[in-house]
């Protein structure tokens, strides 16, 4: 039998992108940056044909194959854009965007169009945070990115859920839920756990007790498969607690503010908004997921993405539909990218208010959050990548916002 490790490896590597994944992929041998995940020739949005399923495919690999790493415009751009309208700094916003990305690829450094590092990249790097990226399948990272609720531990999923507009404040959506209150709060209340599982108390669910999972002093077992990412379904394993946040240097979330720094607060935020954004992108995949436990001796939760809706042809295809394609033309429950604009404007709102930024939801900023979505949201329309990076940049440019570290200057 392969040896897991290397299976998941291979599998890892065959599969182009992920939620909201790099859209904008810089060209290897330093040119304009590339579609990573472009709609082939012939395939129109929402048309999930067999043939369309695997020119996508196709295509998103062979864009890969000529870049040399990227970045997501609405994870990294569009969230730092987001978070000075909302009333963050243009310090505190790239901060909040770099750890937003670095939830996906381990860490993060701003880099030009033509992929050379920034100016002063080295002090906008983030600290490495591998144990919440979406290839590690041993400590739980994979959930941060494929997020399922729970239908009160009932082995079914729950009809009404409604992932494209997911409830943060809702105990069912488990991780959601715990990382809100992680983010908002710190470090304090068991918050930061594994899958968001803590102990159980009244009115709380398993999102929000006291401290994190355990049963008569021990850990619980958390494991699954997921469809996603290769030709089967890929297991992973782990153990409730507090979520391991980086592998190698072996922190903890409880050790959480005192690694990152000055910047906590900021990065709290940007993992919690990545999280948020993906129950979005990978809605109808985990919509469709169960989620249960604890069961047995070893307390075992259980997620369960194994099912049709998960499979990898068509998340890769999804992808392809939520950048540089029509999103007027796709189906109501594939138009994810403008559900998650306005999802994550509303959490950052909130973590603004949280933090004396901002005066909470008004009129005023109701109209802002639909100026922004319409805007943004027909920047990311863009086909080509460079014009897509530029388009986006271009509403900030408009709103005197700041321009994210590596962009050309407003007008250039």
């Amino acid at each position: 039998m392969t040896p897991r490790p290397l299976l998941l490896a291979s599998l890892l590597f065959s599969t182009p992108v992920f939620a909201f994944g790099e859209d904008l992929c810089y060209a290897a041998n330093g040119s304009a940056p590339l579609n990573c995940q472009p709609l082939p020739a012939g395939c129109a949005p929402g048309d999930a044909s067999a043939a369309c399923k695997s020119a996508a495919l196709v295509a998103a690999g062979n864009a890969k194959n000529q870049s040399n790493g990227g970045r997501s415009l609405i994870h990294v751009d569009a969230t730092y854009l987001l978070a000075q309208a909302v009333g963050f700094s243009p310090t505190q916003a790239y901060w909040i965007a770099a750890y937003d990305e670095a939830t996906d690829l381990g860490s993060f450094a701003p880099r030009t169009l033509n992929g050379a590092p920034a100016s002063n990249a080295a002090a906008l790097t983030t600290k490495s945070i591998t144990g919440v990226t979406r290839g590690d399948f041993d400590h739980g990272g994979v959930l941060f990115h494929f997020v399922a609720p729970r239908n009160g531990g009932a082995a079914y999923p729950d009809p009404a859920v409604d992932g494209l507009h997911p409830d943060a404040t809702d105990v069912d959506e488990v991780l959601l839920a715990n990382l809100r209150a992680w983010a908002l709060q710190g470090q304090g209340g068991g918050r930061g756990c594994t899958a968001g599982l803590t102990v159980p108390a009244s009115g709380t669910g398993y999102a929000l007790g006291p401290a994190c999972y355990q049963f008569n002093g021990q850990p619980g077992a958390v494991t699954g498969s997921l469809a996603a990412v290769g030709s089967v379904a890929v297991p992973f394993n782990t153990t409730t607690g507090p979520q391991v946040i980086d592998v190698d240097a072996g922190v903890l979330s409880t050790g959480f503010d005192a690694y990152i720094g000055a910047n906590a607060a900021d990065a709290r935020a940007g993992i919690y908004l990545h999280t948020l954004a993906d129950r979005i992108s990978h809605h109808v995949c985990t919509d469709a997921s169960i989620s249960t436990g604890p069961t047995g001796p070893q307390r075992t939760f259980t997620v369960d993405m194994s099912n049709s809706e998960c499979v990898q042809t068509l998340h890769v295809l999804r992808h392809v539909w939520e950048s540089g394609v029509d999103f007027s033309a796709l189906p109501a429950r594939e138009r994810t990218t403008e559900a998650a604009l306005g999802e994550v404007f509303d959490a950052l709102l909130e973590l603004a208010t949280a933090r004396g930024l901002a005066s909470g939801p008004t009129p005023a900023t109701a109209t802002l959050k639909t100026q922004l979505v319409t805007e943004l949201s027909g920047a990311l329309e863009t086909f080509n990548a460079q014009d897509r990076a530029l388009a986006v940049r271009d509403v900030g440019c408009a709103r005197g916002l700041a321009v994210l570290p590596g962009m050309p200057a407003c007008g250039n």
